[in-house]
């Protein structure tokens, strides 16, 4: 049951009582929520759509207790403010990401995003050459699919390289796909417009080459409860154009507590050590004591695999004397959870 947290920028935005997304209804200053992580194999219901949906949720497990608040802010107030001169509007995913926006009685227009992963620390997308147009007010089922581009900078820190810049460019198709009924753990809400969002983003990388994030995300609204989303279901595929995918994950987050709870989950297994980072002799994995055994693969980012293990005590030694300097994707896997960590021989 897999639950990675990943490399992924989301605006979030309000819905109204009349099933509708206006200027008068996305989140101020202040507005929060706090979410329940839930199965992430639960399905994002993508044909459900239309004026009499049903999104049924009711029957996923959660994380034993596992939560994420969503917080509304000046974006003039933030630490990234400066990244983002034009942005009005921040929405802050705690410990994972903050987007960047503006707003006017038109649309809702994306500015950037700053998202902070654990493996490569943290990315800021500034979509500061050409603007990515997210709403257009007033936005319901009826309304016109929005396709749009956009285009900036992403700044990124790599272990050899130290602070990077590169160009952009991304495309995005967004729309209100549907309004109806929205079943969790204990309620069902009957006044439920979902928000989808597409997108892809393409760069080049030092140590990478051209790579791509393909974004797939879901979001509900249901201006009774709050101006911001209670459910959202976000899917992240990004790697290298041609290949090694870096990583493949999915976050599921729920209004609602699910009384029942998933197995080992992926955040346990996130607790992994590797060291030292930059590697150039030895590579050490020291398992989390919850984890008895895990596989292991060393793949190079054209996905060629160049080290395979089972692993069954709570440290490994691997010798990286004759790898070749460069960043490579380590994958650990146990019990049906995966996660992927970006390591650096040097």
């Amino acid at each position: 049951m897999k639950k990675n947290l990943l490399i992924v920028a989301s605006l979030f935005i309000g819905g109204t009582t009349f099933a509708q997304l206006t200027q008068l209804n996305t989140p101020a200053a202040g507005d929060g929520i706090t979410l329940f992580v839930i199965d992430s194999l639960a399905p994002n219901y993508a044909s459900e759509t239309g004026a009499s949906a049903n999104w049924d949720y009711s029957s996923y497990s959660g994380y034993d207790n596992e939560t994420r608040n969503i917080s509304a802010l000046d974006a003039t107030t933030t630490a990234n403010a400066s990244s983002f001169p034009n942005a009005t509007e921040s929405i802050d995913l705690e410990n994972f990401l903050q987007t960047y926006s503006s707003n006017s009685s038109t649309e809702l227009t994306g500015r950037g995003f700053v998202y902070n992963e654990p493996n490569v620390g943290e990315i800021i997308a500034k979509f500061n050459t050409d603007q990515a147009i997210m709403v257009t007010y007033p936005m319901d089922e009826n309304s016109p699919v929005i396709n749009d581009v956009f285009s900036g900078e992403l700044i990124y820190t790599i272990p050899f390289a130290g602070v990077q810049t590169t160009p952009l460019t991304g495309k995005l198709q967004a729309k209100v796909d549907g309004k109806g009924t929205l079943t969790l753990a204990d309620n069902a809400y009957s006044n439920v417009i979902r928000y989808k969002l597409m997108d892809t983003i393409n760069a080049t990388v030092t140590g990478l080459g051209d790579i791509q994030m393909v974004r797939s995300q879901y979001e509900y609204y249901d201006h009774a409860q709050n101006n911001l989303p209670i459910f959202i279901h976000i899917s992240v595929d990004f790697g290298v154009l041609g290949g090694a995918a870096l990583s493949s994950s999915t976050l599921v987050m729920s209004l609602e507590d699910p009384s029942t709870f998933v197995g080992l989950s992926t955040n346990e297994l996130a607790k992994t050590s590797v060291y030292p980072v930059p590697a150039s002799d030895v590579l050490n994995i020291q398992l989390p004591t919850s984890v008895e055994t895990a596989d292991v693969t060393i793949t190079d980012v054209q996905g060629r695999q160049v080290y395979a293990t089972t692993l069954n005590s709570s440290v490994k030694s691997i010798d990286v004397s004759n790898m070749k300097k460069g960043m490579y994707i380590l994958n650990i896997s146990s019990d049906a959870t995966s996660v992927t960590k970006n390591i650096v021989i040097k």
